[in-house]
């Protein structure tokens, strides 16, 4: 995913389509993959991705920018794979204060983290703090970042697969309904 090519706006009405998507879908909210809270608290809305095998997405939003956390439990850089437990150094450094501090919440694991980027603005160029990878070590957000289903045909393909039979439950047209309601 070229998270360059896409707008915060964007991403926050792509999210909101998939939450409530997969409320449709399945009526047990723990085994959701996508959750969107409108007014987590003032000015800030938070979007979360759980793919239920032990990796997560928590994306917050204010105003126009925007703060994406993701974890991936088998990377290198997963602070349970150090030798001394602690999130790899410079993840965080330079991420906005206001989004930075929702992550302290403990419903979003600040310290489960391998990558973190954030945009203040609408578009333009993503920050990351100065991580310094040793050996090329992978932080997961090559394969976790696409998880951020941004067309109502993206949705239609991770839905299948991951859904399998209960996806049947919403038409094609509705998943484009909804996805159009959110734009």
């Amino acid at each position: 995913m070229k998270l360059e090519s896409i707008s915060n706006s964007q991403i926050r009405s792509s999210l909101k389509a998939c939450a409530a998507l997969d409320i449709e879908l399945c009526d047990d909210e723990y085994l959701r993959c996508f959750t969107f809270s409108p007014d987590w608290c003032e000015g800030i809305q938070v979007a979360t991705y759980d793919n239920g095998g032990g990796d997560d997405l928590v994306i917050v939003f204010s105003d126009e920018s925007i703060l994406i956390k993701g974890f991936d439990h088998e990377s290198e850089v997963s602070p349970h794979a150090q030798d001394e437990y602690g999130v790899w150094p410079g993840m965080y450094d330079g991420a906005p204060e206001k989004l930075l501090s929702i992550l302290d919440d403990e419903a979003f694991e600040k310290e489960d983290v391998t990558f973190c980027y954030w945009r203040e603005g609408e578009t333009g160029k993503w920050m990351q703090g100065p991580v310094k990878f040793n050996d090329e070590e992978d932080d997961g957000s090559s394969w976790l970042l696409p998880s951020i289903k941004t067309t109502p045909l993206e949705y239609i393909k991770w839905g299948k697969e991951y859904y399998e039979e209960d996806f049947n439950r919403v038409s094609v047209q509705r998943i484009h309904d909804v996805f159009k309601e959110y734009e």
